[in-house]
């Protein structure tokens, strides 16, 4: 029984339907008659539709892809195998939230539960769930099947937000009641993707645009051309299509624009945002100078609305996304500005349920909270902490508050 990198049969396709008799003048396109003469063996019997254990269906390594294949998953402690690319083609891999693991130099070895992050979170949870010391509002860590961190993390009642592969919180939130069992996130992250790569923070016109919940946006315009995508995967839904210049844009020419007027793309602060970068560049155009100062931007989140945070030069301040203020401006040299990030406050605005979380006056989520006479620990995102994994979550009734401490 052997494990095989999903990579190495991606790429073991590519070469066999691109490159095999590469070097002839023979046409080796694949076509429908390719497929004509070739026996294919039955898939396995695991992997049936119908099975309690099923696999995973992928692209056959073989050429032009005519058969189905499958990959059954393992259980943990299965043997299985690290391979290479000399081996033959195999059958199984080590199911979800399962790896190959094998003695140094060896490629052999048994399917053992993941070490990511993610995945030791999960078995911390369980075992305080068997010992009885969670807390009322903590939820299980969910994990992709490599081991990462899936795409969306909630608290109960109130919002979910999109999560980095790393588990870090990035843009992206949608209203707890409301969500669909899945958030795709995949605008959101490829954002975040990009910033690593290049090392920096993308202007307006510089990434797709996403909708509030880390989608991609139906729309998408790069460099005054438009066209429609798909929300999940930012694919174009009508790919052989002509794109369509910004100022033309209506729900004739694009089929997906639900604006009002043509070209009515940027949002509010999108706009406010290109004009002082038309006036900087135009400073630096007629000056020649390399740095223009005196302009302040307007921070716009990857939506194209205002991001929760804004300040001027004075004073910083959380708003809602169109730009109306959510709290009272602070002092920007005082300690609540220097740690605002308002996502109790945008939080309150996107809930529908009644029992609001209790934000600080920067916005803030309180590290203390209240929920139907409980008290909790939460952390900067609002998900509830607990000071160890030996002993019983802290929560107190609501008339101990002031004995519970949070400063862990």
């Amino acid at each position: 029984m052997y494990k095989k990198s999903l990579l190495f049969y991606t790429l073991t396709y590519f070469a066999t339907t691109h490159y095999v008799f590469g070097a002839g003048d023979e046409d080796i396109r694949c076509v429908a008659s390719s497929c004509k003469d070739v026996k294919c063996s039955s898939v396995p019997k695991q992997c049936n539709k119908n099975d309690t254990s099923t696999g995973i269906y992928m692209l056959s390594p073989d050429i032009c892809n005519c058969c189905d294949y499958c990959l059954y998953n393992l259980v943990e402690g299965e043997d299985c195998t690290i391979g290479d690319p000399s081996n033959p083609k195999h059958y199984s891999i080590c199911g979800p939230s399962l790896t190959c693991v094998a003695e140094e130099n060896q490629i052999d070895g048994t399917c053992q539960k993941m070490s990511t992050e993610c995945a030791l979170k999960q078995q911390n949870y369980d075992k305080r769930r068997e010992d009885g010391y969670l807390g009322t509002m903590e939820i299980r860590a969910n994990c992709d099947e490599d081991g990462f961190y899936d795409t969306y993390k909630c608290t109960p009642g109130q919002t979910c937000h999109c999560l980095h592969l790393n588990g870090s919180r990035i843009f992206g939130e949608a209203n707890f009641n409301t969500i669909p069992s899945y958030m795709p996130c995949a605008c959101s992250r490829a954002y975040y993707d990009a910033v690593e790569v290049i090392g920096r923070e993308l202007y307006p016109t510089e990434h797709f645009r996403c909708t509030e919940n880390g989608n991609y946006d139906h729309v998408q315009c790069i460099n005054e051309k438009c066209l429609c995508v798909d929300t999940e995967d930012g694919a174009p839904t009508f790919p052989d299509d002509k794109l369509v210049p910004l100022n033309k844009v209506t729900n004739e020419t694009l089929t997906c624009y639900k604006g009002d007027k043509a070209g009515n793309y940027y949002k509010e602060c999108e706009v406010a945002y290109l004009e002082i970068r038309k006036e900087v560049l135009a400073k630096k155009n007629e000056t020649g100078a390399n740095l223009v100062i005196g302009y302040s931007y307007p921070s716009c989140d990857l939506d194209g609305t205002y991001k929760p945070v804004q300040e001027n030069k004075t004073h910083k301040y959380c708003v809602n996304k169109q730009g109306s203020l959510l709290t009272t401006p602070l002092e920007k040299n005082s300690q609540l500005a220097q740690t605002m990030d308002c996502k109790c406050a945008r939080a309150t605005v996107i809930m529908t349920s009644a029992e609001k979380p209790n934000c600080l006056e920067n916005g803030n989520y309180n590290s203390i909270q209240r929920r139907r006479g409980l008290c909790r620990c939460v952390d900067q995102d609002g998900h509830q902490k607990c000071s160890s994994d030996e002993k019983e979550c802290e929560e107190v009734e609501e008339s101990e508050a002031a004995n519970l401490n949070c400063s862990f």
